[in-house]
């Protein structure tokens, strides 16, 4: 037997040996003088070795109840700081079955407080599946029992409510407790409050914010901006930064670029476009200077609008920032080109990026990746092919899923050649594409007789990414 599948086979044998062990602990009758943690951990001395967090989301829907499933979850991971990665709670969250039930059966069986980073956990895990009336009752359960849940629980549940209600719900817990709300907080629910439509009670909060300590700044008021300007009321948002521009607000709460992009796009969403550019003059009047999140939201809307002479602004905007020299000419253009491309305009794009290979200016690994990306929504394989070729001569190195979306569209339509030549080509850059589209491309492959390619696939099959212990 190879030593690799040997190998595979051991482990294979070790991870259901563990859980055939863990379902046995969990199916067991617990005696009152041995509760499950205990249980699990004589069973298993080392969690982590013996279920790695990258097993868990499967491991997770397999348990005899969504309850236990939740159970073993904060046993594995204990109460000690910090959380687990995003990612990793992502995952979890969205493998832990009925997650809505078994959170509240957890709470009322629980004659004692949790560890608060249990709770903690729990917050989080609720914030990823989007269970603000699951955060709302543990947040509750902590009361009940006189815990005071600290500042990042509080944000965690903001993070995911829904109204103006839900917003005002968690206030009044984090008021009861004694907790007061930081600024990062306060942004948080001032932008929640603003996009269900209550101003009033958005305004109420930032003019309270010196009785929590707490100064009232720009981000604070662009976050309200934010907020009017995605429940739709344009006339209050732009009533709002009138009053920042004007000062009244503190030297602190004064328009930036962040301020003036939220207008941009507020306009660009509304067909507003000689207003979306003249906020280019008005902030430059101000002393204010665009950067690339500006830019590219402001050619992104003339390029969503349509027509010749939306596009038209569109080259004149970075023509003209360009001569300003408020950003560089590789910047602008490849802002350009990423906007065409994400408008479905791939005559334009090319046509550009011929232009900027003329001029000496550098595609953008964000730029190239757009436009061979559109370039493969069209189905141009050959021509998807052809710009890699010339971006990597240019030292441009696109992003793996590009290459494994060219690769697949290559070997379907039999262009093996330009296949094999780019194949090679990422293996010599050391690209790797994700397992799941290497695994198709050789079963492709091999149903053509394509043995050799399908081999050469196999040298770019980047593993499943394990998640952090």
């Amino acid at each position: 037997m190879p030593p690799r599948l040997s190998l595979l086979r051991r482990l294979s044998t070790h991870r259901d040996t563990n859980l055939a062990t863990l379902l046995g602990v969990l199916r067991s009758p617990q005696a009152s003088s041995t509760p499950l943690p205990h249980a699990l951990s004589r069973a298993f001395p080392s969690p982590s070795d013996a279920f790695p967090l990258h097993t868990l989301p499967d491991l997770l829907p397999r348990l005899p109840s969504p309850l236990l499933s939740l159970r073993f979850l904060l046993w594995r991971l204990p109460p000690s700081p910090p959380l687990p990665s995003p990612h990793t709670l992502s995952s979890v969250a969205a493998s832990l079955p009925d997650l809505p039930s078994a959170v509240p059966l957890l709470l009322s069986t629980s004659q004692h407080p949790l560890p608060l980073p249990h709770y903690a956990l729990l917050l989080a895990i609720s914030a990823h599946a989007s269970l603000f009336p699951i955060s709302l009752a543990i947040l509750r359960h902590m009361r009940s029992f006189g815990i005071a849940p600290d500042v990042s629980c509080f944000h965690s549940a903001l993070r995911v409510a829904g109204s103006p209600g839900d917003v005002s719900a968690v206030l009044d817990i984090m008021s009861t407790s004694g907790v007061d709300p930081t600024v990062p907080l306060i942004v948080t629910a001032v932008h929640k409050l603003a996009y269900g439509g209550d101003f009033e009670g958005a305004r109420c909060l930032i003019d309270k914010m010196p009785e929590f300590g707490c100064v009232a700044n720009v981000v604070v008021y662009t976050a309200m901006f934010d907020g009017m300007r995605a429940f739709g009321d344009v006339d209050a948002a732009m009533g709002l930064l009138e009053e920042m521009e004007g000062g009244g607000l503190g030297a602190g709460c004064v328009p930036n670029v962040v301020s003036y992009t939220c207008l941009v796009k507020c306009l660009c969403e509304r067909g507003r476009m000689v207003e979306a550019l003249s906020v280019l003059d008005r902030m430059v009047a101000r002393g204010v200077m665009p950067n690339r999140v500006f830019v590219r939201t402001l050619v992104d809307g003339f390029c969503a609008a349509g027509g010749d002479g939306s596009l038209d602004s569109a080259y004149d905007v970075v023509e003209r920032l360009v001569v300003d020299g408020a950003l560089s000419s590789g910047q602008c253009y490849n802002v350009l080109l990423v906007a065409l491309s994400g408008a479905g305009m791939a005559g334009e794009a090319e046509g550009l990026a011929q232009r900027m290979m003329k001029k000496g200016v550098q595609l953008s690994p964000l730029g190239g990746s757009a436009m061979v990306r559109e370039l493969c929504r069209r189905k141009r394989w050959l021509d998807a092919c052809y710009w890699l070729r010339l971006m990597d001569d240019d030292g441009v190195l696109c992003d793996s899923d590009v290459y494994a979306s060219v690769l697949l569209g290559l070997s379907e339509e039999r262009h093996i050649l330009e296949a094999l030549a780019l194949m090679r080509k990422a293996m010599d850059k050391g690209i790797c594409i994700e397992a799941s589209c290497a695994d198709y491309l050789v079963q492709l492959l091999k149903q053509h007789g394509d043995e050799e390619l399908a081999s050469h696939v196999l040298g770019l099959r980047r593993s499943p990414q394990v998640l952090s212990h």
